[in-house]
Parts: structure tokens; C-alpha cells; sequence
């Protein structure tokens, strides 16, 4: 991979993303069940689809989250741009519950971190959850927080999973679902009924946020 782009690339979404989160006017809705948990000392697992990453990445920033990133050159991309706003990666997906990415954001989020998923990445299909997240959630017994944006002026890329990038100075809206609990001892129905209510969460608000400026 070469060094420059490695250097670059991050450095330059840096500032493309710190641009777009300092000059869009942010209404954020649903937000006060998670200042509630983190109120009770609770860790979270926020689920957000890969083509709202961007905003997300800005508006969790420097919190220390723990967020698994694909093992590919864009991962590696992502990756460094995420440190930059005071995030770590852990490379790896959530396409199974037993990989060894997964194993070690268990551990790492038992140290007392929140965690980030982008349940449909690296590669798709888009809106479409995977089981990992799920087990993560179970082995943690951290709640998934569903989180979402849109903006009234975006670029949307000719990408996989249709990436989308606010305008400057464009409104957004960034929308929190209902915590989802995963019970730690479970059969796999279970994790497949919340595999399925996670999805339908993040793609109710997902439409509600679309809707928003229409």
C-alpha cells in the first residue's frame, strides 16, 4: 500500500469530516435514552449503517469508542481517519459471532469502552444486518443503540453502499432507535429474532431520517 495515500487520505477526510461537523446545523432526536444509560454507568454498542459512518464518526468523537473496521485497504483508510477524532479500531467484521476481530472487541469493551459496529459492512449487502453484532452484544451484555443521519444537502458516492456526505452548512439530522437488549444466555432463535428487530430498527429510523427533509 503506498505510504503516501496511507498518510494522505486519512489526513485529508479528516478535514473534509471536521469541516462538514463544524459548519451543518444538527438536530439530533432520541437522544436522551442513551444520556440515560450513560448516566447509570452503562457501555453501549452503536449500530449505524456503513453509508452513514461519516457524521457518526464526528458526532462520537473522542470518546475513546472501540470500532470494528474491515481488514481491507479501506478499512486501513478508515481506520486512521477514525483515530484522528479519538477512536480505535479493531480490525474485522461481524459476518460470523466466533471470529477472532469479535473475540477481541469483547475483551476490549470489558475494559469499560463503548463500542461501534457497522452491521452491514464491509461489503454489504446494504441495510442488511449481520449476526455478529448480535453475539457481540450477548458476550458484552451491552445494549445496541440503532443511530442514523440524513442531510437536506448530501453527495451520495457511486459506492457499494451508496456512501452519503452532508454539505457544508447543510441541516442534519442524526436520530437515536431504542436501546435493544440482548439476553447473554440465548439459542440461536433468539439471536436471529434480534438480528431481525436491530434491522428493522435501523431501517425505520433510517426512513424517518430520509423523510426528514421532505
Amino acid at each position: 500500500m503506498n505510504w503516501i495515500l496511507l498518510q494522505l487520505v486519512p489526513f485529508l477526510a479528516w478535514i473534509i469530516i471536521w469541516i462538514i461537523g463544524k459548519t451543518i446545523p444538527l438536530e439530533v432526536i432520541g437522544e436522551e435514552k442513551v444520556k440515560t444509560l450513560k448516566r447509570g454507568g452503562q457501555n453501549l454498542l452503536y449500530a449505524f449503517w456503513h453509508n452513514r459512518l461519516l457524521l457518526v464518526t464526528y458526532c462520537l468523537r473522542h470518546r475513546g469508542i472501540q470500532v470494528l473496521i474491515s481488514s481491507s485497504r479501506d478499512g486501513e483508510y478508515i481506520s486512521r481517519t477514525i483515530h484522528r477524532f479519538g477512536a480505535s479500531a479493531i480490525r474485522g467484521s461481524t459476518t460470523s459471532g466466533g471470529g477472532k476481530a469479535l473475540l477481541q472487541m469483547v475483551k476490549k469493551l470489558r475494559k469499560g469502552y463503548d463500542g461501534g459496529v457497522t452491521p452491514d459492512g464491509p461489503q454489504g449487502p446494504r441495510y442488511r444486518v449481520q449476526p455478529g453484532v448480535v453475539h457481540l452484544a450477548r458476550k458484552t451484555g451491552f445494549p445496541i443503540i440503532p443511530l442514523t443521519y440524513n442531510a437536506r444537502k448530501k453527495l451520495i458516492l457511486n459506492s457499494w453502499d451508496a456512501f452519503i456526505v452532508p454539505c457544508p452548512f447543510s441541516r442534519a439530522v442524526l436520530i437515536y432507535g431504542n436501546p435493544i437488549e440482548v439476553p447473554m444466555d440465548n439459542t440461536e432463535e433468539v439471536i436471529e429474532a434480534k438480528r431481525q428487530e436491530l434491522e428493522k430498527s435501523l431501517n425505520d429510523i433510517t426512513q424517518q431520517a430520509d423523510r426528514y427533509f421532505k
